[in-house]
Order: C-alpha cells, then sequence, then structure tokens
C-alpha cells in the first residue's frame, strides 16, 4: 500500500520587470505630445523648409548643380562624394543631406499632428502635405540633375519650394495654443487672397529671371532664351504691384481696426517686401553678386511665409457689413 502523495502547490509566477522593448509600445501607445510640443514640432518644419531653399541657393550659385552627376547616388557607383569629383560635390552633396534632416523634422511634425489628443483634422491635412511634400522636392531635385539643369524644370523645383513654404505655414499658424480667427470684412479678405496670389507670381516670373541669367549651376547648363532684361522688367513691375497690394493692405485693415494679429502680419509684410524689393534692384545694378542673390533667395522664402500668415491671420470672411465685424483687443 502506498503512501497517499502530497498535493502539488501551484508555484507562484516570479515577476520579471519589464524590459525597454515591451514597455516602449505601450508607452507609445499612450503618448500625447503637448500644445508646446504640436508648436515646436510644426516651427521645427517651417524653419527647415526654409533653410533648405537657402542651401539649394548655395549649390546654384558656386556652379555646384553637377556636383553629385548622378541622382540618387552622388556618381555611378557611390552615394557619398568620391575623390574623382571636384570640390563642387560637397556643395551638392551637402544641399542633399540637408534634405534628410527637413524629411525628418516634417516626420515629427506628422507624428506629433497624428497623435495629438483631441484629434486635429484641421491640421492632419497639412501635415500630410508638408510630410509627402519633402520626398517630393527630393524627387525633383533629382529630376533637375538628371536633366543636366534644365531651367524649367529649376524654376518648376523653386516654385514647389515656395508652396511647401505656404503649406509649412498653415500647419505651423494653426498648431499654435493661442491661434483664433481674427476674420475681418469680405473685401480685406479677398484683398489678402489677391496679394497671396501676386507674390507667387513674382516667384514664377523671378525663376524665368534666373533661368534667363548668369547663375546656371553649372557653366554648361542651357539657359532660358529670353532677354534678361525684358523678363526683369516684368518682374520688376509685378514686384511694384505686389508692395502696393500689401501697402493698401496693411493701410485698410488698421482704418478698420482689425485685430493686433492681422496689423502685425500685414506690417510684417510690408516691411520684408521693401526690404527684398531693395536687394533686387541693388543686385541688379552690381551684376547679380552671389550674395546678395543669396539673400534675395532666403527672403522669397521668408515672403511665402509672411504673405501665407496674412491671410491666415484674417480668418474667415465676416457676414457683417461694416469694416469692423469684431474688434479684438
Amino acid at each position: 500500500m502506498t503512501a497517499p502523495s502530497e498535493p502539488r502547490t501551484a508555484t507562484p509566477a516570479v515577476a520579471t520587470p519589464a524590459t525597454s522593448a515591451t514597455r516602449w509600445p505601450t508607452s507609445w501607445r499612450s503618448w500625447v505630445p503637448s500644445a508646446g510640443v504640436l508648436r515646436v514640432t510644426t516651427l521645427l518644419a517651417l524653419v527647415t523648409n526654409i533653410a533648405v531653399v537657402s542651401t539649394g541657393g548655395l549649390v546654384r550659385l558656386t556652379g555646384s548643380g553637377l556636383g553629385c552627376p548622378s541622382w540618387p547616388t552622388c556618381d555611378a557607383s557611390s552615394f557619398v562624394p568620391t575623390d574623382k569629383l571636384p570640390w563642387h560635390k560637397w556643395v551638392e552633396f551637402g544641399n542633399r543631406v540637408f534634405i534628410i534632416l527637413v524629411f525628418f523634422a516634417a516626420l515629427a511634425a506628422f507624428v506629433a499632428v497624428i497623435r495629438a489628443r483631441p484629434r486635429r483634422p484641421d491640421l492632419a491635412t497639412w501635415a500630410w502635405l508638408v510630410f509627402l511634400g519633402v520626398p517630393a522636392q527630393a524627387v525633383m531635385g533629382g529630376i533637375t540633375t538628371l536633366s543636366d539643369l534644365n531651367p524649367w524644370v529649376v524654376a518648376s523645383h523653386f516654385v514647389l519650394s515656395m508652396f511647401l513654404v505656404s503649406a509649412a505655414t498653415v500647419l505651423w499658424w494653426r498648431a499654435r495654443a493661442d491661434a483664433e480667427s481674427h476674420p475681418v470684412h469680405p473685401l480685406l479678405r479677398r484683398l489678402a487672397w489677391l496679394t497671396w496670389a501676386v507674390a507667387f507670381a513674382v516667384f514664377a516670373v523671378g525663376t524665368v529671371v534666373t533661368g534667363a541669367g548668369p547663375h546656371a549651376g553649372d557653366r554648361s547648363a542651357p539657359r532660358i532664351d529670353i532677354r534678361p532684361a525684358s523678363v526683369s522688367q516684368l518682374h520688376a513691375d509685378l514686384v511694384m504691384l505686389l508692395v502696393g497690394l500689401a501697402v493698401a493692405l496693411a493701410v485698410a485693415v488698421r482704418a478698420s481696426e482689425a485685430s493686433r494679429v492681422v496689423r502685425t502680419t500685414t506690417g510684417a509684410l510690408v516691411i520684408a517686401l521693401l526690404i527684398q524689393a531693395a536687394i533686387g534692384f541693388v543686385q541688379y545694378f552690381a551684376k547679380l553678386p552671389i550674395g546678395l542673390v543669396e539673400l534675395h533667395l532666403l527672403g522669397a522664402a521668408l515672403i511665402s511665409a509672411a504673405v501665407t500668415a496674412v491671410v491666415l491671420s484674417t480668418g474667415r470672411p465676416s457676414t457683417r457689413q461694416g469694416l469692423n465685424p469684431s474688434r479684438a483687443t
């Protein structure tokens, strides 16, 4: 007769500390960006999109447009510059590296917008546009290289940059914690939109001026077959129209006692345009020195942001008939 076996007791499970690999997905799913994170990431996306205009300008102005003669590789055998290429390779490669920083800045803004709670559908579309616009811009840059700096492709590349700066401005503006509507009279809002449209017409004609001028990005690059003096005159005429519209808008919003935000954005646009116009005239009569042309390119990106901010600051059109629908303190 065998002795009854002792009842088995369940061995208590030993709790093991969660590893970082198991904690991270849970914390990620619960992470919600603060208003400050949302504001900073969208601002970073805007700043980097403006800065890449300057680095692209340096590529063109130093004759480094074909420093890396291939794309996406730098040459036929390497993604990075080789000793076979002249010093221009580092300028072009530096611009390619910087666009990666622009991409990660756009990615950070995109992730912050998607993770925001409550959800921000008003930001999601613009976050997608900026995020996808950066690789589109990189591909356009590749097409520019593969087309041996065709001036019309280069022009399209620059105009796309201006639209991306404008889109990034919308994203940042709407992500600000204190962003609010500052409605003005419908006529003033239409004037703001007209100013924006003329600004982009100035950008487009400016690319033709550059395409007909001496800064081709490479000595062998083709030029637009048009008299530079003629298209420069058209560009100057559009600039004067743009300045006139901006001044008229700034005067009108002050006369209508619009909010401080509207007055500030319109005033900043006027100042930026006057500085940009001065640089443009000086660079023309000084035979387009590289330093002034680079400042002019940066100024164009800043104006794209400024004129977009003017449109955003006016809010939705007011249905009231007076010029002072709501006075913000």
